[in-house]
């Protein structure tokens, strides 16, 4: 194999893949990236057996089609400090030769046979979001997403498909989120790991454009492509919570409050908070204020903002760096905030959109 190749456009490539290569294996092969060069295109891949990353680039000059799988983290880093410009990379056997001007690196490399086949993936079922709109949904949601093994299929977000309506929902037994879009395909169901997720997420772009993201489905399989990227990874398996019973409710009180304002005030009592935030931020809701207090062995604070409220006065105690999340997530200037009890749920939704939902769990009042 030899070409030669844009040393950012390469490096750029192997960050990419490297994030789905395994950290430690019994399989040599799995903690490196497979280069393979044919028909003038260059792949770029990553795979521990679970997730696999591909990257498709163009080289400057294709001279050898091969393949050959180079350690990730030490062929990037070689790739990362050489000069701006072109490099020359070139395989003799099993020896890898990266080359920039005079600069030359000789470095042990593993044989692409060596490496496992990404599953190939039937494309029955497919269907198409437009990149941004797909990247919100998400990021709203996925910071819900449980990170201990509670259940493992919470370790995810879950997709689910109905009368042509993408929703994405994420739980971790203390609050949820969920985020909902109009889809050109109906009935589907399947859960996506959050490794997954947070690896595609930076693939995508924040800027509203045309551009599409197709979805494929095949068995437990799921893969996601964009352009030139592919993302391929195991789905997870079980029941899911049923959030929709959670989240709809009739509520008794609600409040209306500016999502800045809201989030500034609780992000506050996080300086006092230093056991890992589990003490709780009281809130009392009356008329036209809210009330937010918080004591610790740190200090003590109060502070008042202002509401429209209606319903009796209502004190409630929650975690503040969960709310937070949830009002920050909901991506709007104002927030309605509902609930019926101090001990039930409480839900938060961008103020005449029903698009997003976000559930916080309140705690006992001490």
């Amino acid at each position: 194999m030899k070409f030669t190749i844009d040393r950012t456009t390469l490096s750029d490539a192997l960050v990419n893949a490297s994030k789905a290569s395994a950290v430690r294996s019994n399989m040599p092969a799995l903690e490196g990236v497979l280069i393979k060069l044919k028909e003038e295109s260059i792949t770029v891949t990553g795979y521990d057996l679970s997730m696999g990353i591909k990257c498709v680039v163009s080289p400057i000059e294709s001279i050898e089609e091969g393949e050959i799988v180079v350690n990730a983290k030490i062929f990037g880093e070689m790739i990362r400090k050489m000069p701006a410009g072109a490099v020359e990379v070139s395989t003799n056997g099993l020896n890898v030769k990266l080359r920039s001007g005079d600069i030359v690196f000789d470095v042990a490399g593993i044989s692409g046979d060596d490496y496992p086949n990404i599953p190939d993936l039937r494309k029955e079922v497919t269907f198409y979001m437009d990149e941004s709109v797909l990247k919100s949904m998400i990021r709203q949601t996925i910071h819900a997403v449980a990170l201990t093994d509670i259940k493992p299929v919470f370790q995810g977000s879950k997709f689910h498909i109905e009368n042509k309506v993408l929703t994405v929902a994420a739980v971790d037994g203390v609050r949820m989120a969920k985020r909902t879009e109009p889809c050109d395909y109906t009935d589907l169901d399947f859960v996506v790991p959050k490794k997954t997720l947070d690896e595609f997420m930076k693939m995508l772009s924040d800027e509203p454009n045309e551009k599409k993201v197709s979805i494929c489905i095949d068995r437990n399989q799921i893969c996601f492509a964009k352009e030139d990227y592919t993302i391929i990874s195991r789905l997870l398996e079980g029941a899911f919570i049923d959030y929709d019973k959670i989240m709809n409710f009739t509520e008794t009180s609600s409040a209306t409050v500016k999502t800045s304002d809201f989030a500034s005030a609780l992000d506050r009592t996080l300086l006092l908070n230093t056991d890992k935030y589990k003490c709780p931020v009281i809130c009392t809701f009356e008329e036209g204020k809210l009330h937010i207090e918080i004591k610790t062995s740190v200090g003590n604070l109060n502070e008042n903002i202002p509401i429209n409220y209606t319903g009796k006065t209502m004190k409630i105690a929650f975690n503040a760096k969960y709310m937070i999340d949830a009002l920050r997530n909901s991506e709007c200037d104002e927030v309605r905030v509902d609930f019926t009890g101090a001990l039930q749920p409480i839900r938060i939704r961008p103020l005449g959109d029903d698009s997003f939902v976000g559930i916080v769990l309140p705690v006992r009042n001490k």
